[in-house]
């Protein structure tokens, strides 16, 4: 395995390492992990005193203490990603040591590890962590990723339950359904009765009275099963219709409620399967599967009640080969769940796949990249047929065994029935009805199979679905939350830590005063840390440590509806929904007139060029805008944060990668927009951000600089200074550039 790291111990430490951790130091923090120093799967542990940081590792003979530093010459703690697995890295002496390695499973011991020795060496307090692994409590099988559902311990009666609860509305229809059901089982098992006495009564002792009442009750009995059938499915139908929709219902308010975090860890695609794919297997089995389901157990438990009416000493030779069909669904059962859950797998890999590949179509061709899309695309699709062959297999496999089983069944009644008419203890009428009545206990065995194939896609599905569900709601609006309807504009940023995931810090203790009514221009190298500002700043995400306040009021306490009705963002790729475009600028107000959608359209000198179009404002604007240029969705995004009229405002990159003309369009559109609004500008061109009130330098993570532009170019080793020398090289080689040509 190849990684970064350079030097993992000095020849001196190894030599000279002590034999064990000594007594008279004070240990302040272990972490364990499960990575040897030679990348090996073994258990080792990182111990850390009040003066000394020693790693162990487990050998056949117990553990060693493989090598240690004392800690006042350790510095600038940070953790490494290698390939499947990160470790935990410092400097030491001018070289680079590893303190730790663990696999992925166990990352997050290693981010903890990097945290509590960060605060130790600064003289900090240590910040109480919880030591996550990625394994299940019950089975120690590793969980799936982003997701704390093990599979293997889902407890399928729950599941079941749960799925009914969305019946509760339907309780009359329930009910109907149940008479239904039983009823339908009832008359089913009249006809074989009906045949016994047709034949022991009239054909053979010769009760011609009997033989047309006989008659029209089979008639009548089949009519009463295919009403009962009709009214059956009918009502099923409904059912399922409403329940899917309320389960969509449910589970799309969730996917709006959930914040972006759950969407930085999960591609559309398999957002979407669980939307179109896992509820359209819950809709097949509420309206096919579950009907069918009540009825063959209903027909399982009549069917040998009847036997055993009719001929018990038969009847049990008849059933015998129940018990081991049972004992054979249980285990295909469990194995058809685990082949189910690799092939919604494998839909939800191919379906993320197809959504990237529709959506970059642009890029695939600029690059020349069909054949290898084509490629990456067909070895999805070969690994959903492997799945969805390893079901059907399985399936195939199963089903003769059933027939066997029955058939064997029939052959004894047979053999038992029939040695029984011949010694007079049984008439040939129940015989008859023995056959028929084992004829119908095969189909509702043959169904076992299908029973089980829809019950194990429906469960699957639906613990996928419930997964979603049950994540938990990280940006929540607090139950004492207060509501400002008027926002003055004033943020502060007080001592404010975040990460994406708990392992990579972004922000390192953010410190930034906003008066109402001022512009901050936010400057950075990419990746600094100021587009995650900016997310925190819109409460996308919540910080890890520390407070960001609007006129005072921690953002966690204000209500969420109207800090968002009072805050508005410009993209630097704005994104315009399907529709016209007045739909689109009215999109922050639905309610407004058409009238406020013109002014708003005009100060974003976005006006003259709607009114070109063929249908004006009630143009089609396209999937994501496309039939717009890049200047033109711009200006229309402007116009809709104009009308929106929101007092803090937020300015992404909102003039890159447009020309010179528009960006001079979208700046006075700009200026219609920032005017009595608190704003913040992250601009491509630093050149913009001249009339800012301050420019804030971030860099890695932090603030680096406050001024204004006169004053942060005045430093002449100032990170400014340096990022518009940088950029004015970069225009003058374009200049030299241009003038060639």
């Amino acid at each position: 395995m190849r990684d970064r790291i350079v030097a993992i111990y000095p020849m001196a430490s190894l030599l000279e390492r002590p034999d064990s951790v000594p007594e008279s130091e004070e240990t302040r923090f272990t972490a364990a992990a499960d990575l040897r120093h030679d990348n090996r799967l073994g258990e080792s542990r990182l111990v850390v005193t009040d003066r000394r940081a020693y790693r162990l590792e487990s050998t056949p003979l117990g553990e060693d203490l493989l090598v240690s530093y004392e800690l006042s010459e350790l510095k600038n703690p940070r953790v490494e990603d290698l390939v499947d697995a990160s470790a935990l890295v410092a400097d030491h002496q001018g070289s680079s040591v590893e303190l730790i390695r663990a696999t992925n499973k166990r990352s997050l011991i290693v981010a903890g590890a990097e945290k509590r020795l960060s605060a130790l060496l600064k003289g900090e307090p240590m910040p109480e962590l919880e030591d996550q692994v990625r394994i299940c409590p019950k089975c120690a099988r590793p969980l799936p990723e982003h997701s704390d559902v093990c599979e293997g311990c889902v407890n399928r009666g729950k599941t079941l339950l749960r799925l009914f609860e969305y019946t509760h509305p339907f309780k009359s229809r329930l009910i109907w359904q149940t008479i239904c059901t039983l009823g339908g089982t009832a008359l089913e098992l009249i006809p074989p009765y009906l045949t016994m006495h047709l034949v022991d009564d009239v054909l053979r002792h010769g009760a011609q009275a009997s033989f047309v009442p006989l008659i029209l009750g089979m008639v009548a009995a089949q009519a009463a099963i295919t009403v009962v059938r009709m009214a059956r499915g009918r009502n099923v139908a409904y059912l399922g219709m409403q329940i899917t929709i309320s389960i969509r219902h449910s589970l799309f308010e969730k996917l709006q409620a959930l914040s972006l975090s759950f969407y930085d860890k999960r591609n559309v695609g398999s957002i979407m399967s669980r939307m179109t794919n896992d509820t359209t297997a819950l809709y097949d089995v509420l309206v096919d599967g579950i009907p069918v389901v009540l009825n063959q157990i209903a027909l399982l438990i009549g069917i040998p009640i009847m036997l055993l009416v009719i001929n018990w000493q038969v009847a049990v030779w008849a059933i015998l080969p129940l018990p081991f069909v049972f004992m054979a669904v249980r285990w295909f059962r469990r194995r058809m769940h685990r082949v189910w859950s690799r092939v919604h797998h494998q839909w939800s890999r191919m379906s993320g796949t197809l959504n990237g590949i529709l959506q970059g179509t642009r890029v695939v061709k600029a690059f020349h990249g069909e054949n290898r899309e084509v490629a990456r695309f067909n070895r999805r699709i070969a690994d959903l047929a492997n799945s969805g062959y390893d079901a059907e297999a399985s399936w195939a496999t199963f089903f003769p065994f059933v027939t066997f089983t029955m058939a064997l069944s029939t052959i004894v009644v047979w053999y038992v029935g029939g040695r029984g008419v011949l010694s007079g203890v049984m008439t040939i009428g129940e015989l008859m009805a023995f056959l028929a009545y084992v004829g119908r206990l095969e189909g509702p065995l043959m169904m076992l199979q299908r029973i089980i194939d829809w019950s194990t896609r429906a469960l699957t599905a639906a613990e996928r679905v419930f997964e979603v569900m049950d994540t938990p709601i990280d940006i929540e609006e607090a139950p004492d939350a207060v509501a400002i309807p008027k926002v003055k504009g004033g943020v502060k940023f007080e001592d404010v830590h975040f990460g994406y995931d708990k392992a990579r810090e972004v922000l390192h203790g953010i410190d930034l005063d906003v008066l109402p009514g001022e512009m901050i221009g936010l400057v950075g190298h990419s990746g600094a840390g100021k587009s995650t500002l900016i997310n925190l700043l819109m409460r996308f995400y919540d910080p890890t440590q520390g407070t960001i306040s609007i006129d005072g009021i921690d953002l966690r306490k204000v209500k969420l509806d109207d800090f968002r009705r009072q805050v508005g963002v410009v993209l630097q790729e704005s994104y315009l929904f399907p529709g016209t475009v007045r739909d689109n600028i009215a999109y922050g107000r639905p309610t407004a007139s058409l009238e406020e959608v013109l002014a708003a359209a005009k100060a974003a000198n976005a006006h003259d060029f709607i009114v070109n179009f063929p249908d004006g404002y009630d143009t089609y604007v396209g999937e994501r805008g496309q039939r717009l240029s890049g200047g033109e969705r711009q200006r229309i995004a402007i116009a809709r944060a104009i009308l929106h009229n929101p007092k803090v405002l937020i300015l992404d990159e909102a003039t890159a990668s447009v020309d010179t003309e528009t960006e001079r369009q979208i700046q006075e559109a700009l200026e219609n927009l920032v005017e009595g609004r608190t704003v913040f500008a992250i601009a491509h061109r630093l050149s913009t951000l001249r009339n800012a009130d301050r420019l804030v330098v971030i860099d890695d993570g932090r603030v680096a600089e406050v001024g204004t532009h006169e004053e942060l170019l005045a430093k002449d080793d100032g990170i400014y200074k340096k990022l518009v020398d940088m950029q004015m090289e970069v225009n003058k080689i374009k200049s030299n550039y241009l003038v060639e040509e």
